[in-house]
Parts: C-alpha cells; sequence; structure tokens
C-alpha cells in the first residue's frame, strides 16, 4: 500500500583509505513509505543494540516496533534480522582494512511498515522471505525484496467483521486477521505471553501501573518480547486505551527518551537496567525475563501505586460506570460511582478516573459508540438493568435483591470494610522451559516456524483466499490480479445465502477497493454504495469522498446520471463534517456555586440524576422557594442534593428479615421507613413500599400488614390525647378491616399523611387509568417531599412539601373516572417517554410477532411492539410482558414516518429525511440505509408471496415508487406518479392503491395507471384532502378519512364513480389514523368530551356501518394505531401525553 512516493538519494559513502577503484556516485532510489515514518531514524530501531560484525553466523531474529507520530497515530514495523557472509574483495573490521579474506558475516535486516499490527502475519511473511535469501546470491536479494514488497503491496488489509483474508506466500499459507467491528484493536498476537511471564499478581500489579498511568519502562534480552508483552497489555485495557507515548522498543541512542517528565509506556533492552534505575526518576522497571516489578532507587519510598481492588480484578471497572452518565448533559457523577466502591479502595478508583484514558473511554460511552464492549454489555444486561434504563429515579434494592445479598456473605464487607486481594503468592505455577532468545523457530526448509498462526483457532471460520500474484509484476499481470481478484469475490458472493449480509458487505468492501486499484471508479462507487446499504458500519467514507473529488467532470456527470449513486455523492459531498460535529466534552458533576432561576436549577437536577422530568423539576423548584424569591441558593440546593443522596444510601443499606420478605412480592421496594414509633398493631417501623404500607415490628422482628394502597378507603391527621399532651396521630381506614390503623408518629405525622395520600392517589388514577406509570410519579413525588422537608426543616417545610402533591390535587380537583366502555376495552398503558424530560409525540407503532428459534435469546423470541418517537428515536417493548426491552436508539434524526417488519430479522423504518432504515431485530443496531428515495418516505408495504424472498413497497412524497427485493436490497422496479403528495400506499389484488392527497389512484405495479379517485368529483369543498384510507377486500369496499372533515366515508371497489357512504363521528374535530381489525375500523382522532378535547378512538362495525365504541383514549390527538394479531389494538398520543394504550380488540 503506497500512499507517498519520495526520492531519496543514497548517502555517500566515506572513502575508506586505500580501496581501488572509483569513487561510487550517488544513485537516486524511489522509496515506497508510509506517510510520517521517518526513514533516517529507522535503521536505529532495525538495529537496537547497534551493527555488530561477526565472525560466525548468528541466529536469525524478528522484533517489532511502534513508531508514533507528533498526533499521535501510530505505524507498526516488524523487522527480521540475518547474517550474510560479506564476499567482497576486501573486508573492514576492528578499524582496519583486510585484504585477506577471513570469516565475516554482516547483519542485514529487511522491515515491512504497515498501518495495522499484524505482527504474526508478517512475521511468518518475512520468515519465509529470509528463507529465500539465505539460498540467493547477492546481486539477487535487492530482486527478491522488491517481489515481496510488491506481492505485499498489493494485498488488501480485510474490512472489520468475521473474514480474515489468506494468501500464499511461497511454501507458506499467510492469514491477515480482521478487527472485530470499527471501534476495535486488531489482535494479531498471542495474548497468552504475559501469563507465561508474570505471575497473576504481578499482572494485575502491571495492569494497575498502566491504568494509573505511570512511567513505565520495560525490561527484556530479547526484543521482540518487548513489543509484543507491552501490546498485550494494551489489548488486555480494552475499551480503554493508553493516550500517552508508546514507545516499545528504545535503541541504545534513544535511552534519554526515559527522561520525559510525563506518563509513558516503553522497552529497553536488559544490558541498560541499572543505568535507567540509577540515573532515572519516578520510573516503575518491569522485567520480563525474571518477571519481576521494581522502581527507580531514587523513588522507592514514593511510588504512590495502589492495590487492585477485588471488584476491579474480578469484573469490568467501566460496567458500574454506566449508572453514573447522564447522557443528555454530557455529566459523569464520579462522587457518586466512588460511593458504590469500599472505602479502602478509592485511592485506587480516584487515580484510574482522574486518568485521560478514562477521559476517553467516558466521551465513547457518551457518544454511545457501539463498540464490542457496548455490544456485550447490552447482550448481558438483565431484566432490571433494562428497566433501570428507563427509569432514572428513584431506584432501590428490590426485595429479590436484598435476599440475594443475604444469601452472599460477600456483600457483607462490600460497603463497610476494606476489600483486599487473596493471597495470590500462595497459587503453584508450574515450572516453565527456558524461553529461546526468538519467538520463531528457524527452519528454512519448510518454513514451519510460523506455524502457530494456523494453529490459531479464528473467532470466525470465514476467510476469502486472494488469487495468486504471477511474476515479474508487469502491468498486464497485475490488471490480471486484479480481474481474478474481482471474478473470485463476485463468485463468492453468488454462493452466498440471501440472509448472509455480513459476509456479503465484506465482499462489497474488497471489491470496491479493487476497483478503484483497477482505476474503474464507477464500478467501485457502485460496489460501495451497496456497502452502504449492507453495513454503514464499515463504509469508507473518507475514501469515497476522495474518489468522488478525484473524478473528472464527465465521470461526476456519468455517476449523477445513475440514480443510487446520486444520493450517495450528494451524500458524502454535502455532509462531509457530520461525523466530526459530536460533543465530545465529559463534565465532572459539582454543586453550584450560585443562585439558580427556575432554567438553571432544571438543568443542575437534571445532571445530578435525581429525577428528569421537567413538570415535576417545576414543581420542586416551587416547593423550595416557597415564600421567598424565586431562586434558590448553593447551600440550599447542596442540602436538597446530600439529603436525597443520603436516603438513596440509607435505601441500600436496608435489609429486611426472611420472615417480612416472605409476604412481599420480589420486584417491591422499601422506599421509606419511620422512626420507631406506637401503633394500634404494636411498637415499630411503618414501611413503605410501591404496593402497600406495612409495620416491622420490633424485638422479634416481625410483619404486620396496615393496607396496600389499593384498600385504602381515608387518611387523617388526628391527634390523640396522652398524659395531657396531644400526639399527632396518623389514622387509615381499610375497606377490609374494621379497625382504624392508628400510629403517633409525632413530628413525622404531617409528613407521612402528605406522602400516603399522595400515593395512594397515584395507585388509583394507575388503577382507573390502567396505567402503572402513575405509581412510578407518585413514588417520585413522596421521595421529593421527604427531601424538600428534610432540607428546609422549618414550620412551612410541610406546606412547602405539600406543592408536590400532584396527584391527590388532581384527584380532588377533577375527577378524573374513564367513561365504563373505555375502561372495559382498555387493556394496559405504557409511557414509552418514561426518562425522558418531557414526553414524546408518538409517531409510529409497529407490533412484530415471537419466532421461536433456538439460537436466539429466549427475550428476542417474544413479541415486540415498536414505538417510534421524535427526532427518530425509537423504543421496543417485550409485548408478552409490555416491559422495555431496548430503550431508545436512534435512526437518523428526522421525524419518522412508517414501519414495517419485512421479514423475522429486521424491521424497516422510513423517516422524513428520506432514508429507510433498516433494524436487525436481534443485534437492536441500525447498520443498513437505503437511499434511493430523494424525499421523505412516506410509507412502506410489504407483499408476502409463495416465493421467497417477499418485496417490499416504498413511497415517498415527491410521488416516486420502489420494489426492493428484501434479501439483496436491490430497487426491481420503480416508478413515479404524475404528482406529488404521496402519502400512503396500499397493495390488493395486485395492485397499488395510492392516496396523493387530492386523489387516490390504483397503479399496476409497472407504474401503469387504472383507476383514479378525485376528491374534486365528490366534495363541493376542494380545500380538504383525503388524509387516510383503507381497503375491505372481502366487503369490496374503500374506506378514507377527509382533512376537516370529522366523516368516515365508503366507496365501493366495483364502481369508485358512485357517492360514497358515510359515518358521521360525534364530537370529532379531525381524524388523523385508520386500521382494520377483524370486522371493524378503529379511528383514531381528536374530538371534545365533557367539553374537553382528548384523543379519541372510534369503532366501527364494517358490516352495519354503525359507530360501537366511542373511546377516550388519550389526553392527546391519537396519532398512530396498530393491531397485534387482531387481539389487540394499540394508540399512541401525541406530545401532551405521549403514551400508548393497549385495547382489547372483538
Amino acid at each position: 500500500r503506497r500512499s507517498l512516493r519520495k526520492k531519496r538519494e543514497k548517502p555517500r559513502p566515506e572513502q575508506w583509505k586505500g580501496l581501488p577503484g572509483p569513487a561510487r556516485v550517488p544513485e537516486p532510489e524511489d522509496v515506497a513509505v508510509l506517510g510520517g515514518v521517518d526513514l533516517l531514524a529507522l535503521p536505529q530501531l532495525c538495529f537496537p543494540g547497534g551493527v555488530c560484525v561477526a565472525t560466525e553466523p548468528k541466529e536469525d531474529c524478528v522484533h517489532f516496533l511502534v513508531l508514533t507520530d507528533v498526533c499521535g497515530n501510530r505505524t507498526y514495523g516488524v523487522v527480521a534480522q540475518y547474517y550474510r557472509p560479506l564476499h567482497d574483495e576486501y573486508c573492514f573490521y576492528n578499524g582496519k582494512t583486510h585484504w585477506e579474506r577471513p570469516g565475516c558475516f554482516v547483519p542485514f535486516a529487511v522491515c515491512v511498515v504497515s498501518r495495522f499490527p499484524y505482527y504474526n502475519s508478517l512475521k511468518d511473511c518475512l520468515s519465509c522471505l529470509l528463507a529465500h535469501l539465505k539460498l540467493c546470491k547477492d546481486f539477487e536479494v535487492d530482486n527478491h525484496i522488491k517481489d515481496f514488497a510488491a506481492k505485499l503491496s498489493l494485498i488488501p488489509s480485510p474490512p472489520p467483521g468475521p473474514l480474515h483474508l489468506v494468501f500464499n506466500m511461497k511454501s507458506l499459507q499467510i492469514v491477515f486477521p480482521a478487527r472485530a467491528d470499527p471501534e476495535s484493536p486488531i489482535l494479531d498476537l498471542d495474548l497468552h505471553l504475559p501469563l507465561l511471564c508474570f505471575r497473576p499478581e504481578k499482572v494485575l500489579q502491571i495492569l494497575t501501573c498502566i491504568l494509573t498511568e505511570q512511567r513505565i519502562v520495560f525490561f527484556s534480552s530479547d526484543w521482540a518480547l518487548l513489543t509484543l508483552v507491552a501490546e498485550c497489555f494494551m489489548a488486555y485495557l480494552y475499551p480503554l486505551q493508553w493516550q500517552h507515548p508508546f514507545v516499545p522498543i528504545l535503541s541504545d541512542q534513544m535511552l534519554d527518551f526515559v527522561m520525559a517528565p510525563t506518563s509513558f509506556l516503553m522497552g529497553c533492552h536488559l544490558d541498560h537496567f541499572e543505568e535507567v534505575s540509577k540515573e532515572a526518576d519516578g520510573l516503575v522497571l518491569i522485567n520480563i525475563d525474571h518477571g519481576s516489578i521494581t522502581y527507580s532507587k531514587s523513588t522507592d519510598d514514593n511510588v504512590d501505586i495502589p492495590d487492585v481492588p477485588l471488584l476491579a480484578a474480578q469484573t469490568f471497572i467501566q460496567r458500574d460506570v454506566k449508572n453514573h452518565l447522564n447522557y443528555e448533559h454530557r455529566v459523569f457523577n464520579s462522587e457518586e460511582f466512588l460511593k458504590t466502591r469500599a472505602p479502602g479502595d478509592h485511592r485506587f478508583y480516584k487515580q484510574v478516573l482522574d486518568t485521560y484514558m478514562f477521559h476517553s473511554f467516558l466521551k465513547a460511552r457518551l457518544n454511545r459508540r457501539m463498540d464490542a464492549f457496548a455490544q456485550m454489555d447490552l447482550d448481558t444486561q438483565s431484566e432490571e438493568d433494562r428497566i433501570n434504563g428507563m427509569l432514572l429515579s428513584p431506584r432501590r434494592p428490590t426485595v429479590e435483591k436484598i435476599a440475594s445479598r443475604k444469601s452472599s456473605h460477600l456483600h457483607i464487607t462490600h460497603r463497610r470494610m476494606v476489600v483486599s486481594m487473596p493471597n495470590l503468592q500462595d497459587i503453584a505455577m508450574p515450572e516453565l522451559a527456558p524461553r529461546n532468545s526468538s519467538l520463531r523457530l528457524t527452519d528454512t526448509a519448510g518454513c514451519r516456524g510460523s506455524s502457530s498462526v494456523l494453529n490459531v483457532t479464528p473467532k470466525s471460520p470465514y476467510t476469502f483466499k486472494i488469487p495468486e500474484i504471477h511474476f515479474p509484476l508487469e502491468s498486464r499481470y497485475v490488471q490480471a490480479y486484479y480481474a481474478d481478484f474481482v471474478s473470485m469475490l463476485s463468485k463468492a458472493m453468488g454462493f452466498l445465502a440471501p440472509d448472509n449480509s455480513l459476509l456479503l458487505a465484506r465482499y462489497f468492501y474488497l471489491r470496491g477497493l479493487v476497483h478503484l486499484m483497477q482505476g474503474q471508479l464507477l464500478s467501485a462507487l457502485l460496489d460501495f454504495q451497496n456497502l452502504y446499504k449492507t453495513d454503514i458500519r464499515i463504509f469508507p467514507a473518507d475514501l469515497v469522498k476522495r474518489t468522488v473529488e478525484s473524478m473528472s467532470a464527465p465521470e461526476r456527470a456519468q455517476a449523477q446520471r445513475a440514480p443510487e449513486l446520486m444520493r450517495l455523492i450528494s451524500e458524502i459531498l454535502d455532509k462531509p463534517h457530520e461525523a466530526s460535529k459530536l460533543d465530545d466534552h465529559v463534565k465532572k458533576f459539582e454543586l453550584p456555586k450560585k443562585h439558580m432561576q427556575l432554567g438553571d436549577f432544571m438543568k443542575r437536577v437534571q445532571e445530578s440524576g435525581i429525577v428528569k422530568d421537567a413538570s415535576t423539576i417545576h414543581r420542586l423548584f416551587e416547593a423550595l422557594t416557597v415564600g421567598q424569591e424565586k431562586q434558590i441558593d448553593p447551600e440550599t440546593f447542596k442540602d436538597f442534593y446530600n439529603c436525597w443522596k443520603e436516603t438513596e444510601a440509607e435505601a441500600q443499606e436496608v435489609s429486611l428479615p426472611w420472615l417480612v420478605m416472605e409476604h412481599l412480592d420480589k420486584n417491591e421496594c422499601v422506599y421509606k421507613l419511620s422512626s420507631s414509633v406506637k401503633t394500634n398493631l404494636g411498637v415499630g417501623k411503618i414501611a413503605m413500599t410501591q404496593k402497600r404500607l406495612f409495620l416491622l415490628t420490633e424485638g422479634r422482628p416481625g410483619y404486620m400488614e396496615i393496607s396496600t394502597f389499593r384498600n385504602i378507603e381515608e387518611v387523617r391527621s388526628t391527634t390523640t390525647v396522652f398524659l395531657l399532651r396531644r400526639i399527632p396521630t396518623l389514622k387509615i381506614r381499610v375497606a377490609s378491616k374494621k379497625e382504624v390503623f392508628e400510629a403517633n408518629l409525632k413530628t413525622e405525622c404531617d409528613l407521612w399523611h402528605l406522602m400516603v395520600k399522595e400515593m395512594w392517589a397515584g395507585k388509583k388514577l394507575a388503577d382507573d387509568h390502567k396505567d402503572p406509570h402513575y405509581v412510578q410519579q407518585a413514588l417520585t413525588n413522596v421521595l421529593l417531599m421527604d427531601a424538600v422537608v428534610g432540607t428546609l426543616q422549618s414550620p412551612g417545610a410541610i406546606y412547602a412539601a405539600s406543592k408536590l402533591s400532584y396527584f391527590d390535587k388532581m384527584r380532588n380537583e377533577m375527577p378524573m373516572t374513564l367513561p365504563k366502555t373505555t375502561l372495559e376495552t382498555l387493556k394496559h398503558k405504557i409511557n414509552p417517554s418514561a426518562g425522558e424530560a418531557f414526553p414524546q409525540a408518538v409517531d409510529v407503532l409497529l407490533y412484530t410477532p415471537g419466532h421461536l428459534d433456538p439460537a436466539e435469546k429466549v427475550e428476542d423470541a417474544h413479541p415486540k411492539l415498536w414505538c417510534a418517537l421524535s427526532e427518530g428515536k425509537v423504543t421496543v417493548f417485550d409485548a408478552s410482558s409490555w416491559t422495555i426491552h431496548q430503550h431508545c436508539f436512534k435512526v437518523g434524526t428526522a421525524k419518522v414516518n412508517c414501519m414495517v417488519m419485512a421479514d423475522q430479522n429486521q424491521v424497516w423504518v422510513g423517516s422524513e429525511d428520506s432514508v429507510i432504515y433498516i433494524i436487525n431485530v436481534h443485534s437492536m443496531s441500525c447498520n443498513k440505509q437505503l437511499t434511493d428515495h430523494c424525499s421523505s418516505v412516506t410509507d412502506l408495504i410489504v407483499q408476502e408471496g409463495q416465493k421467497a424472498p417477499s418485496e417490499v413497497y416504498s413511497c415517498s412524497m415527491d410521488g416516486t415508487v420502489l420494489a426492493w427485493n428484501v434479501s439483496t436490497l436491490q430497487v426491481t422496479s420503480r416508478f413515479q406518479l404524475p404528482r406529488g403528495g404521496l402519502t400512503s400506499i396500499r397493495l390488493h389484488g395486485g395492485r397499488l392503491w395510492c392516496c396523493t392527497g387530492n386523489s387516490i389512484v390504483v397503479m399496476t405495479t409497472n407504474g401503469f395507471l387504472r383507476q383514479e379517485l378525485k376528491i374534486e368529483e365528490n366534495f363541493r369543498d376542494t380545500s380538504t384532502s383525503f388524509l387516510a384510507f383503507q381497503l375491505l377486500p372481502e366487503e369490496e369496499q374503500l374506506w378514507a378519512a377527509c382533512a376537516g372533515r370529522s366523516e368516515v366515508y365508503i366507496w365501493s371497489l366495483k364502481d369508485l364513480a358512485q357517492p360514497p357512504q358515510r359515518v358521521p363521528l360525534e364530537d370529532c374535530s379531525e381524524i388523523h389514523c385508520m386500521i382494520r381489525v377483524k370486522k371493524q375500523v378503529w379511528v383514531g382522532s381528536q374530538g371534545l368530551w365533557q367539553g374537553t378535547p382528548k384523543g379519541k378512538i372510534y369503532v366501527i362495525d364494517a358490516e352495519r356501518k354503525t359507530v360501537e365504541k366511542e373511546l377516550v383514549a388519550h389526553m392527546d390527538t391519537v396519532r398512530t394505531l396498530c393491531s397485534a394479531e387482531d387481539r389487540y389494538v394499540l394508540s399512541g398520543s401525541g406530545r401532551e401525553e405521549g403514551k400508548v394504550a393497549i385495547w382489547k380488540g372483538e
């Protein structure tokens, strides 16, 4: 791969005295080098120990280089050293010229430089080269090396993914491994090497030095081990990445580099150990040969390297970090993270959190980088983790978690005691055979020394063998090689299964590169366009941009005439810097230092992770500023924050007896405990969960149920006379009990009165509206009340806390009982906007049935509900339990207009930005995009045929209709309607019915007009337009809704010229959507209920054409409807409410 050609002159050799012959004239030489590599500095790294002439041949050896430029970009080198006898008529050694010819062997080095760390692969290549160089004559060496370099330059690097490239290097087969994904490192070395050199506790100690960014120097008598061991430790760090100078080999002339004041990781020969130890300060010295770690003698007493905590040694440090990240405000709360660690481990974590590499890791997490680590974290998270991902607050340990903690003896010391490492020195280490000084056993006959590469089992069995390269490398042979390469790739594509897009994308990538090398730019762009559709993660945007810019005007015009390339070129050229605009800053959470108005207060509360909902924060602001100027001082915010966090920490320490836990559900959490009080059930502490109140009796711990919130009939705060004193008392009347519960709560009485009433009201609203989110909101309000009272500690604290009694006031001021028909039909409500600052409009809903596949995870086989929210956000629910499955990933940034399940593995999403995004339902990732539309994609429909594969039809606002092959993602046909405004399409009888606003046209799949229903022929008021329509094939009817009309219109498919029947919808303002469910048509709209605008659904009998049910569905307009196997109907509301209702279908 020749990225730069430089003309260099060979340095003029010194004129030796007494040597015959004319002086040599400098000759220009073409040297192919990678940009940023200094060839003048390279020789001393090829001979790091110096050049020594030997009297007898020495063993061949290989070592590895890492070259870093001023920008931190790394280049890698593999160097093979061997000795050749000197065959000149004279030789020069010991400082004198000798005319006789004693045994004289001169070292030679061959270095291969690459942008990628292919250590084992290039080592094997060089091993093969050396075997041939030793057998050839002196004048043949240059030609062999040139042929070798030319052959390597024709081999492309494999794209990220499961495809490795294989090629023959004389007698050896070489494998170039691919990285797992675009963000992962290339691993072409033996990762077990450090475990052969160091004991386990030493490995952890070295990792600690690297994690805390010490000044580290590795030593070994084997130059190869220096780089390989250092690179292994770099791989162990993943997904953290070393951000400082990394020079694993220092030549003898570079030893002064270890005096650098910054953090670094370097490597020296063992001969310099004593010298470096004495001269340099503050270094960690790691002897690979002896497996030991020491420190510079002058700083032995001052080295501050903490031990690795047990928790960090057993699991990933980074996995708990996500719970303390605020993605919206890009804040990491390090103090709260440290509180979850054992106090004795804080020194270790504080040093790690303060490093550049950890800061870089935080940036990647906040940018939601989907690398292998993030994918693993997503795949292994529990259902509780997924739910907690939605619910920012409040979080408390469930009964199930408390029970698991009690059964684990390790948890006893987790928070209150220092956790120390086990005595790893007691682990017996097997005796190891002495290591060879070289990593490669020389075998000149068959190059068997590099067979270790072939013995390593790759992560994936997929390989592609590159065609043979024939010599001499003249133009016609190179072009023949490229032609063979393209032919083999095309043949491999033809043998792929239709659904194997993973390999198909890699073949497109490789074929595009080869077409570029051939100079066939148009063919290359077509391959890259197909790659863009198939797997956007490995799309080489910079390379394609440079290719487009290098095209001549005629070539550019020819490319833009192809519809599939025109959009790609505009995407690449018009948005070149979009990826670089990511906000990379990371803020450390800090308490405010100045007074805050409402806006700043809202931002601070959201950053702190206490609560995110804007309306709740507004009420909290009112509570904390009662009776004073509407601003909050820093001291008040600090008191409130500390009070909230202390309550949260106390809840984590709650330990319930087994006898008590037997009476509670496994998902219940204790949110509030009173002090010990006297009640009519005995003395004890009142406990509040999200479901009930119970008494935790004192003495012998026991459980006495007070009531579930559902069964409460009345809550009062009164006083009881005792010894001439009036004691504040809480009284609760329960439906199933004659005796009223009484508790002498004293100073806590007013607060508990507020909290119980709020939970009671929240539970009643949840039952009335079948929406459990009300209980979660009530819990948040209750805990905020508690924190407000603890913060203010004044006579007006209870009045201030009452500002947060949202549901209690709502119930008293405005009864919310729904109509009987609505309650009977409504099954459940879910909130896809949970965890957002404001409710999000539900733009599109899609139900996908479950599939039983043994290869899938159990939860992947469940049916799912896909909810498209504003700005391209998609939330996925498990439709078997209506719990969150995947929280809010994004498909672009524009509004989603439509979704469809193309097959059981992928969901297609049509967006306002004219792109069709394809989501893998197993990985929940969007790596494919279809960009053939030039305006907003408005609808998608699937044609399920008897023969596979199925087809998907898409339409866009400009009137374009495309037919797609689901397997190949190729456009099989297209046509353009004469008018724009195309909003939806339906497929019936082999014809496409297209709604264009002012008409509904019937087209063949080839684009020929067959019928047209014009709106002006049926309505005098031509200002209206078609909003939605449905086809009822069995009844041979077309149902449609029009803008500004409160009626549904029904045409006969037999004669569209006949006037339509009308079904009036009472109190309907405007219709937004409609679907067919069995023999009913459900119409989503906005209408009036008790004089207030609400989201309403009208259920119409398709046979009698009468309204059967009128459902008061939502607080806002019903924007979308979908059916779940005709058993349930799901409706999504506008942004005022942002919820989804599940209705029983009939």
